[in-house]
């Protein structure tokens, strides 16, 4: 079976490093980097990722959530979303279809289960 892999968005350096060994240390699974919405977008054309992390935090919730209003206007097939925020306890799951997520994982996280909680939502 191939190693799945993962599209990491996050503005921060310290969060996104963290994300990062959780999914490959613990997940197993390639993790693929973007730091805006331009590159994000670029790495899902270069190398479309099984499923997508997007941290979305209050002081760029706008960006996070037009990336994922790009997201599903550029991508040319499916790809599974998947918010990890403060506020996860506030989306119902209209509210996350309507913005093009499969669901969303409460902040703070327990880096260990992080990848079951993912692969959960993903199915996987």
């Amino acid at each position: 079976m191939a190693t799945k892999s993962i599209l990491l968005f996050d503005f921060e350096v310290g969060v996104r490093e963290v994300l990062s060994h959780c999914l490959k240390d613990f997940g197993g699974w390639k993790v693929i980097l973007a730091t805006s919405i331009p590159e994000g977008l670029a790495r899902v054309n270069s190398e479309p990722p099984d499923a997508i992390l997007v941290d979305v935090r209050l002081s760029r919730e706008a960006h996070s959530l037009q990336l994922l209003q790009e997201l599903k206007r550029f991508s040319g097939k499916y790809i599974p979303i998947v918010l990890i925020t403060a506020r996860a306890s506030w989306f119902t799951q209209q509210q996350l279809e309507e913005i093009g997520a499969i669901g969303a994982i409460a902040k703070p996280f327990n880096p260990v289960s992080l990848p079951t909680q993912i692969a959960k939502l993903l199915n996987w």
